[in-house]
């Protein structure tokens, strides 16, 4: 929905580095510096054209590169938005916090592309083609000191990271923990969740044996083992998540997010952070037995079905999903739609298949 000026069109341009900055006062701040100011100087403010970039990094030019700020250039360069438009910003350093080289390009590339660059803090207009020397020296500036904030911080979390990862042993570096574990209040060590540590146990036991994913996440729900988490049964995927986990030898591989919001890992894994409750030679026997599985079992034995109606056709027992099953080739083989809560044994009585496009009760 667009404001009801019939003025020049403007967009709030909102970057956050991180998206506990949600969580305070940040976002609804320039939200509304936005919407005051158009209100204000008579612009259509373009409401239904989200142009954020959340936890997406300007010191690195992410933002530019894969974020909305470099669509929204594209779309300048294309014509698809109108020259002599306006775009909102809190400051110059929403736009970059790159070194001078690099983020003095992209203001001056906006503005020379026929965008008014308006800086709500202090309401300051930086016109299309008509900046004049006093600006282009403020703006360099003002990017120029947000590079440099940047460049400070980072080596300040880097050494902070690095002091924490020191005295790891009396202190742990963050809250995260695997569900089968618990914090302590002053964060000296981990407790833990005794009979959830037997469910990863048992996990790992039937991965011993030869069980797959699959088959351990649907005999856990045929148990009614509870889930560490709010979902609806095992799944498949968490399964393999547990046995693909290294906490349970006890390590913690700290991560970081990089230049285009992927978390990534960030160092060497920190060993004995957690309390080991699987040991190697078993997680190792398994993760061998489990790739030799994937390579012997991988590519096409011959043709095979797919169904356009996965996850798009629901359960009249129950409303969940519909998975396509396939159980080889006619005629011994069959090829069906089966609901995922009766795969996954969660209770639903439909044990259909369907033949020829007819579904049929299994006998």
């Amino acid at each position: 929905m667009d404001s009801g000026s019939s003025g020049p069109s403007a967009y709030s341009y909102i970057r956050m580095s991180t998206d506990i900055q949600l969580r305070g006062d940040s976002l609804r701040r320039q939200e509304q510096a936005s919407k005051r100011y158009a209100e204000q100087h008579g612009l259509r403010l373009i409401e239904d054209f989200k142009l954020e970039d959340i936890g997406v990094s300007a010191f690195k030019g992410a933002n530019v590169t894969s974020g909305s700020l470099g669509r929204f250039l594209d779309l300048v360069k294309a014509g698809d938005i109108a020259k002599g438009s306006y775009l909102l910003v809190e400051s110059l350093d929403r736009i970059s916090r790159q070194q001078v080289l690099d983020s003095v390009p992209v203001f001056f590339d906006i503005v020379k592309s026929g965008i008014n660059v308006v800086t709500l803090a202090d309401n300051h207009i930086y016109r299309a083609g008509d900046t004049n020397f006093a600006d282009v020296i403020y703006s360099v500036v003002v990017l120029g000191r947000a590079y440099e904030e940047s460049k400070t911080k980072s080596i300040r979390v880097g050494a902070a990271w690095a002091n924490k990862r020191q005295n790891a042993g009396n202190k742990k570096l963050t809250r995260v923990a695997p569900a089968w574990l618990s914090l302590r209040e002053d964060r000296t060590q981990f407790d833990v969740i005794s009979e959830r540590v037997d469910v990863v146990r048992h996990i790992f036991q039937m991965a011993d044996a030869g069980h797959g994913s699959y088959v351990i996440a649907r005999r856990l729900n045929e148990s009614g083992v509870p889930t560490f988490t709010k979902s609806n049964g095992w799944h498949e995927s968490y399964a393999t998540k547990i046995l693909n986990s290294r906490a349970v030898l006890g390590e913690f591989q700290p991560h970081r997010f990089d230049e285009h919001g992927e978390r990534i890992p960030f160092g060497d894994p920190v060993l004995n952070y957690f309390p080991k409750i699987i040991e190697e030679p078993q997680f190792l026997r398994i993760q061998a037995s489990r790739r030799k599985r994937l390579v012997e079992g991988a590519g096409r034995k011959g043709p095979e079905f797919r169904n356009l109606f996965t996850k798009i056709a629901k359960c009249d027992y129950c409303g969940a999903p519909m998975r396509f099953v396939h159980k080889g080739l006619p005629p011994k083989g069959t090829q069906s739609l089966r609901c995922t809560n009766a795969v996954r044994k969660l209770g639903c009585v439909n044990s259909s298949w369907k033949v020829s496009g007819v579904f049929r009760p299994r006998p």
